[in-house]
C-alpha cells in the first residue's frame, strides 16, 4: 500500500473512531512529516460542518493555522487562541483510553501534535457535545423528580409469539428506578427489584413476585419491553454507542445512539433521545430493539408529566391498600400462578412457568 493510500485509510479510520493506539501514533507521525497530509487533514476539518458550528469561526481558523507548514506570528497567536478555548470534556471511552496510552507522546509532540491531541481529547466537538447532553440528562434524571412517559409500541405484522399488549401504558421513572401502570383488560401496576424479579399488583390488596427463572415468555417480553432504568440506559449509550447530535424541535437537541461493533449482540439496534435544552430532561426516547423470538420493535416513551417522586410507588406497597398481602417466592409457585390467572384470566396462562416445561 502506498504512503498516500495508507494515510487516507488512517484518516478514514480516525473519522469512524476505529484507530488503534499504533495507528494513532502512525497517523500523528505522517502529519508531522508530510505537508500534503497536513493539508488534507485541514480540509477534513473544514468539511466537517458540525465541527465548524461547535468551535466557531475564530477557533477553527486557529486550528488551520496550527497545521500550516511554516510557523509565523499568526501561528503563535492561533496556538494561544486554541489553548484558551474551553476544551470539551472527553466523550468516548475508546478515545480516552487512546489518550492515556499515548499521553507521553502527545506531551512531547510538535505543534501539529498539540492540535491532534486537542482534537482527540475532545473526540471532535460534535461527539463531545453529544456526550455532554447525555451526561446532563443523567444528572437531571437523578434528581428527586418523577417523570411519567406514555409508551407507544410498534411491532411487525407477524411476530413469532403474538402477545397482547394494553394500549394505555405509562412508565414512571426517577434515576434508575421505574414502575409501570398498565390499563387494558385490567388496571394493574408492576415493577422490578434489584434482583430482576417482577412484582405485580392484583387488585387493591394483593401483589405477587415472580423471579427471573419463573417467568414465561410473555411476562419476560413485557418486562424487557417496558423496563426503563434511565441511569443504566444513558450510561450504556455513553460507553457502548456512537453518539451524533442534531438540532430537534424548538428548544431540543436530538441524540442518535448506535451500538459500536462489540455491543451489537444486544437487543438495542438504535436509540433516538430528544432532550429539552433548558431542563435537560428527556422529552422523548425511541428505542429500536430486537428481542429473542420476536420481530424488531420500536418503543417510544413520550414525557407527559413531572412530579415529586414518592419512594413507596417503586414497590408494591405503594399501590396497595391496608390490609394487604404480598406473596413472594416463599409462596409455592403454583399458588402464585393461580392468583395471577384469577385476576387476569387466560391471557396470563403462560406468564409463569410452573414446572420444568417451558412454554414456546
Amino acid at each position: 500500500m502506498s504512503d498516500k493510500s495508507r494515510f487516507h485509510m488512517l484518516l478514514s479510520k480516525w473519522i469512524d473512531d476505529e484507530l488503534s493506539v499504533e495507528e494513532f501514533v502512525e497517523l500523528q507521525e505522517i502529519l508531522e512529516q508530510d505537508p500534503g497530509a497536513r493539508e488534507s487533514f485541514t480540509d477534513q476539518l473544514l468539511l466537517d460542518s458540525m465541527l465548524s458550528d461547535e468551535l466557531g469561526q475564530e477557533s477553527l481558523t486557529a486550528l488551520v493555522d496550527l497545521v500550516s507548514e511554516t510557523p509565523n506570528a499568526r501561528s503563535v497567536e492561533a496556538q494561544n487562541t486554541v489553548m484558551q478555548t474551553e476544551r470539551p470534556r472527553s466523550a468516548g471511552s475508546n478515545r480516552r483510553t487512546l489518550l492515556r496510552a499515548v499521553g507521553g507522546l502527545i506531551a512531547a509532540a510538535s505543534v501539529v501534535g498539540l492540535v491532534f491531541a486537542w482534537l482527540f481529547q475532545g473526540e471532535r466537538a460534535v461527539f463531545a457535545g453529544a456526550d455532554r447532553i447525555v451526561e446532563a440528562a443523567m444528572h437531571t434524571h437523578s434528581e428527586p423528580i418523577e417523570r411519567v412517559y406514555v409508551v407507544q409500541v410498534e411491532r411487525g405484522d407477524d411476530p413469532i409469539n403474538r402477545i397482547e399488549l394494553p394500549r394505555d401504558v405509562r412508565v414512571s421513572t426517577q434515576g434508575d428506578r421505574f414502575w409501570v401502570s398498565m390499563n387494558g383488560h385490567r388496571r394493574w401496576a408492576w415493577g422490578r427489584d434489584q434482583q430482576g424479579s417482577i412484582w405485580i399488583t392484583l387488585g387493591p390488596d394483593r401483589a405477587v413476585y415472580v423471579a427471573p427463572d419463573e417467568m414465561g415468555i410473555p411476562l419476560r417480553y413485557i418486562g424487557d419491553l417496558y423496563t426503563l432504568n434511565l441511569e443504566t440506559l444513558l450510561n450504556s449509550f455513553l460507553k457502548y454507542c456512537r453518539l451524533d447530535r442534531t438540532v430537534g424541535p424548538t428548544g431540543t437537541d436530538v441524540i442518535t445512539a448506535v451500538p459500536r461493533p462489540l455491543w451489537r449482540g444486544r437487543p438495542l439496534k438504535r436509540a433516538v433521545i430528544e432532550v429539552d435544552r433548558e431542563s435537560k430532561a428527556i422529552r422523548k426516547l425511541t428505542l429500536e430493539r430486537q428481542f429473542p423470538d420476536e420481530e424488531r420493535c420500536v418503543v417510544t416513551f413520550t414525557l407527559v408529566e413531572s412530579r415529586l417522586a414518592e419512594d413507596a410507588t417503586y414497590s408494591p406497597q405503594g399501590h396497595l391498600t391496608e390490609p394487604y398481602r404480598i406473596f413472594t417466592q416463599s409462596t409455592p409457585i403454583g399458588e402464585r400462578h393461580q392468583m395471577v390467572l384469577e385476576w387476569f384470566g387466560k391471557i396470563a396462562e403462560r406468564w409463569i412457568v410452573t414446572s420444568t416445561k417451558t412454554y414456546q
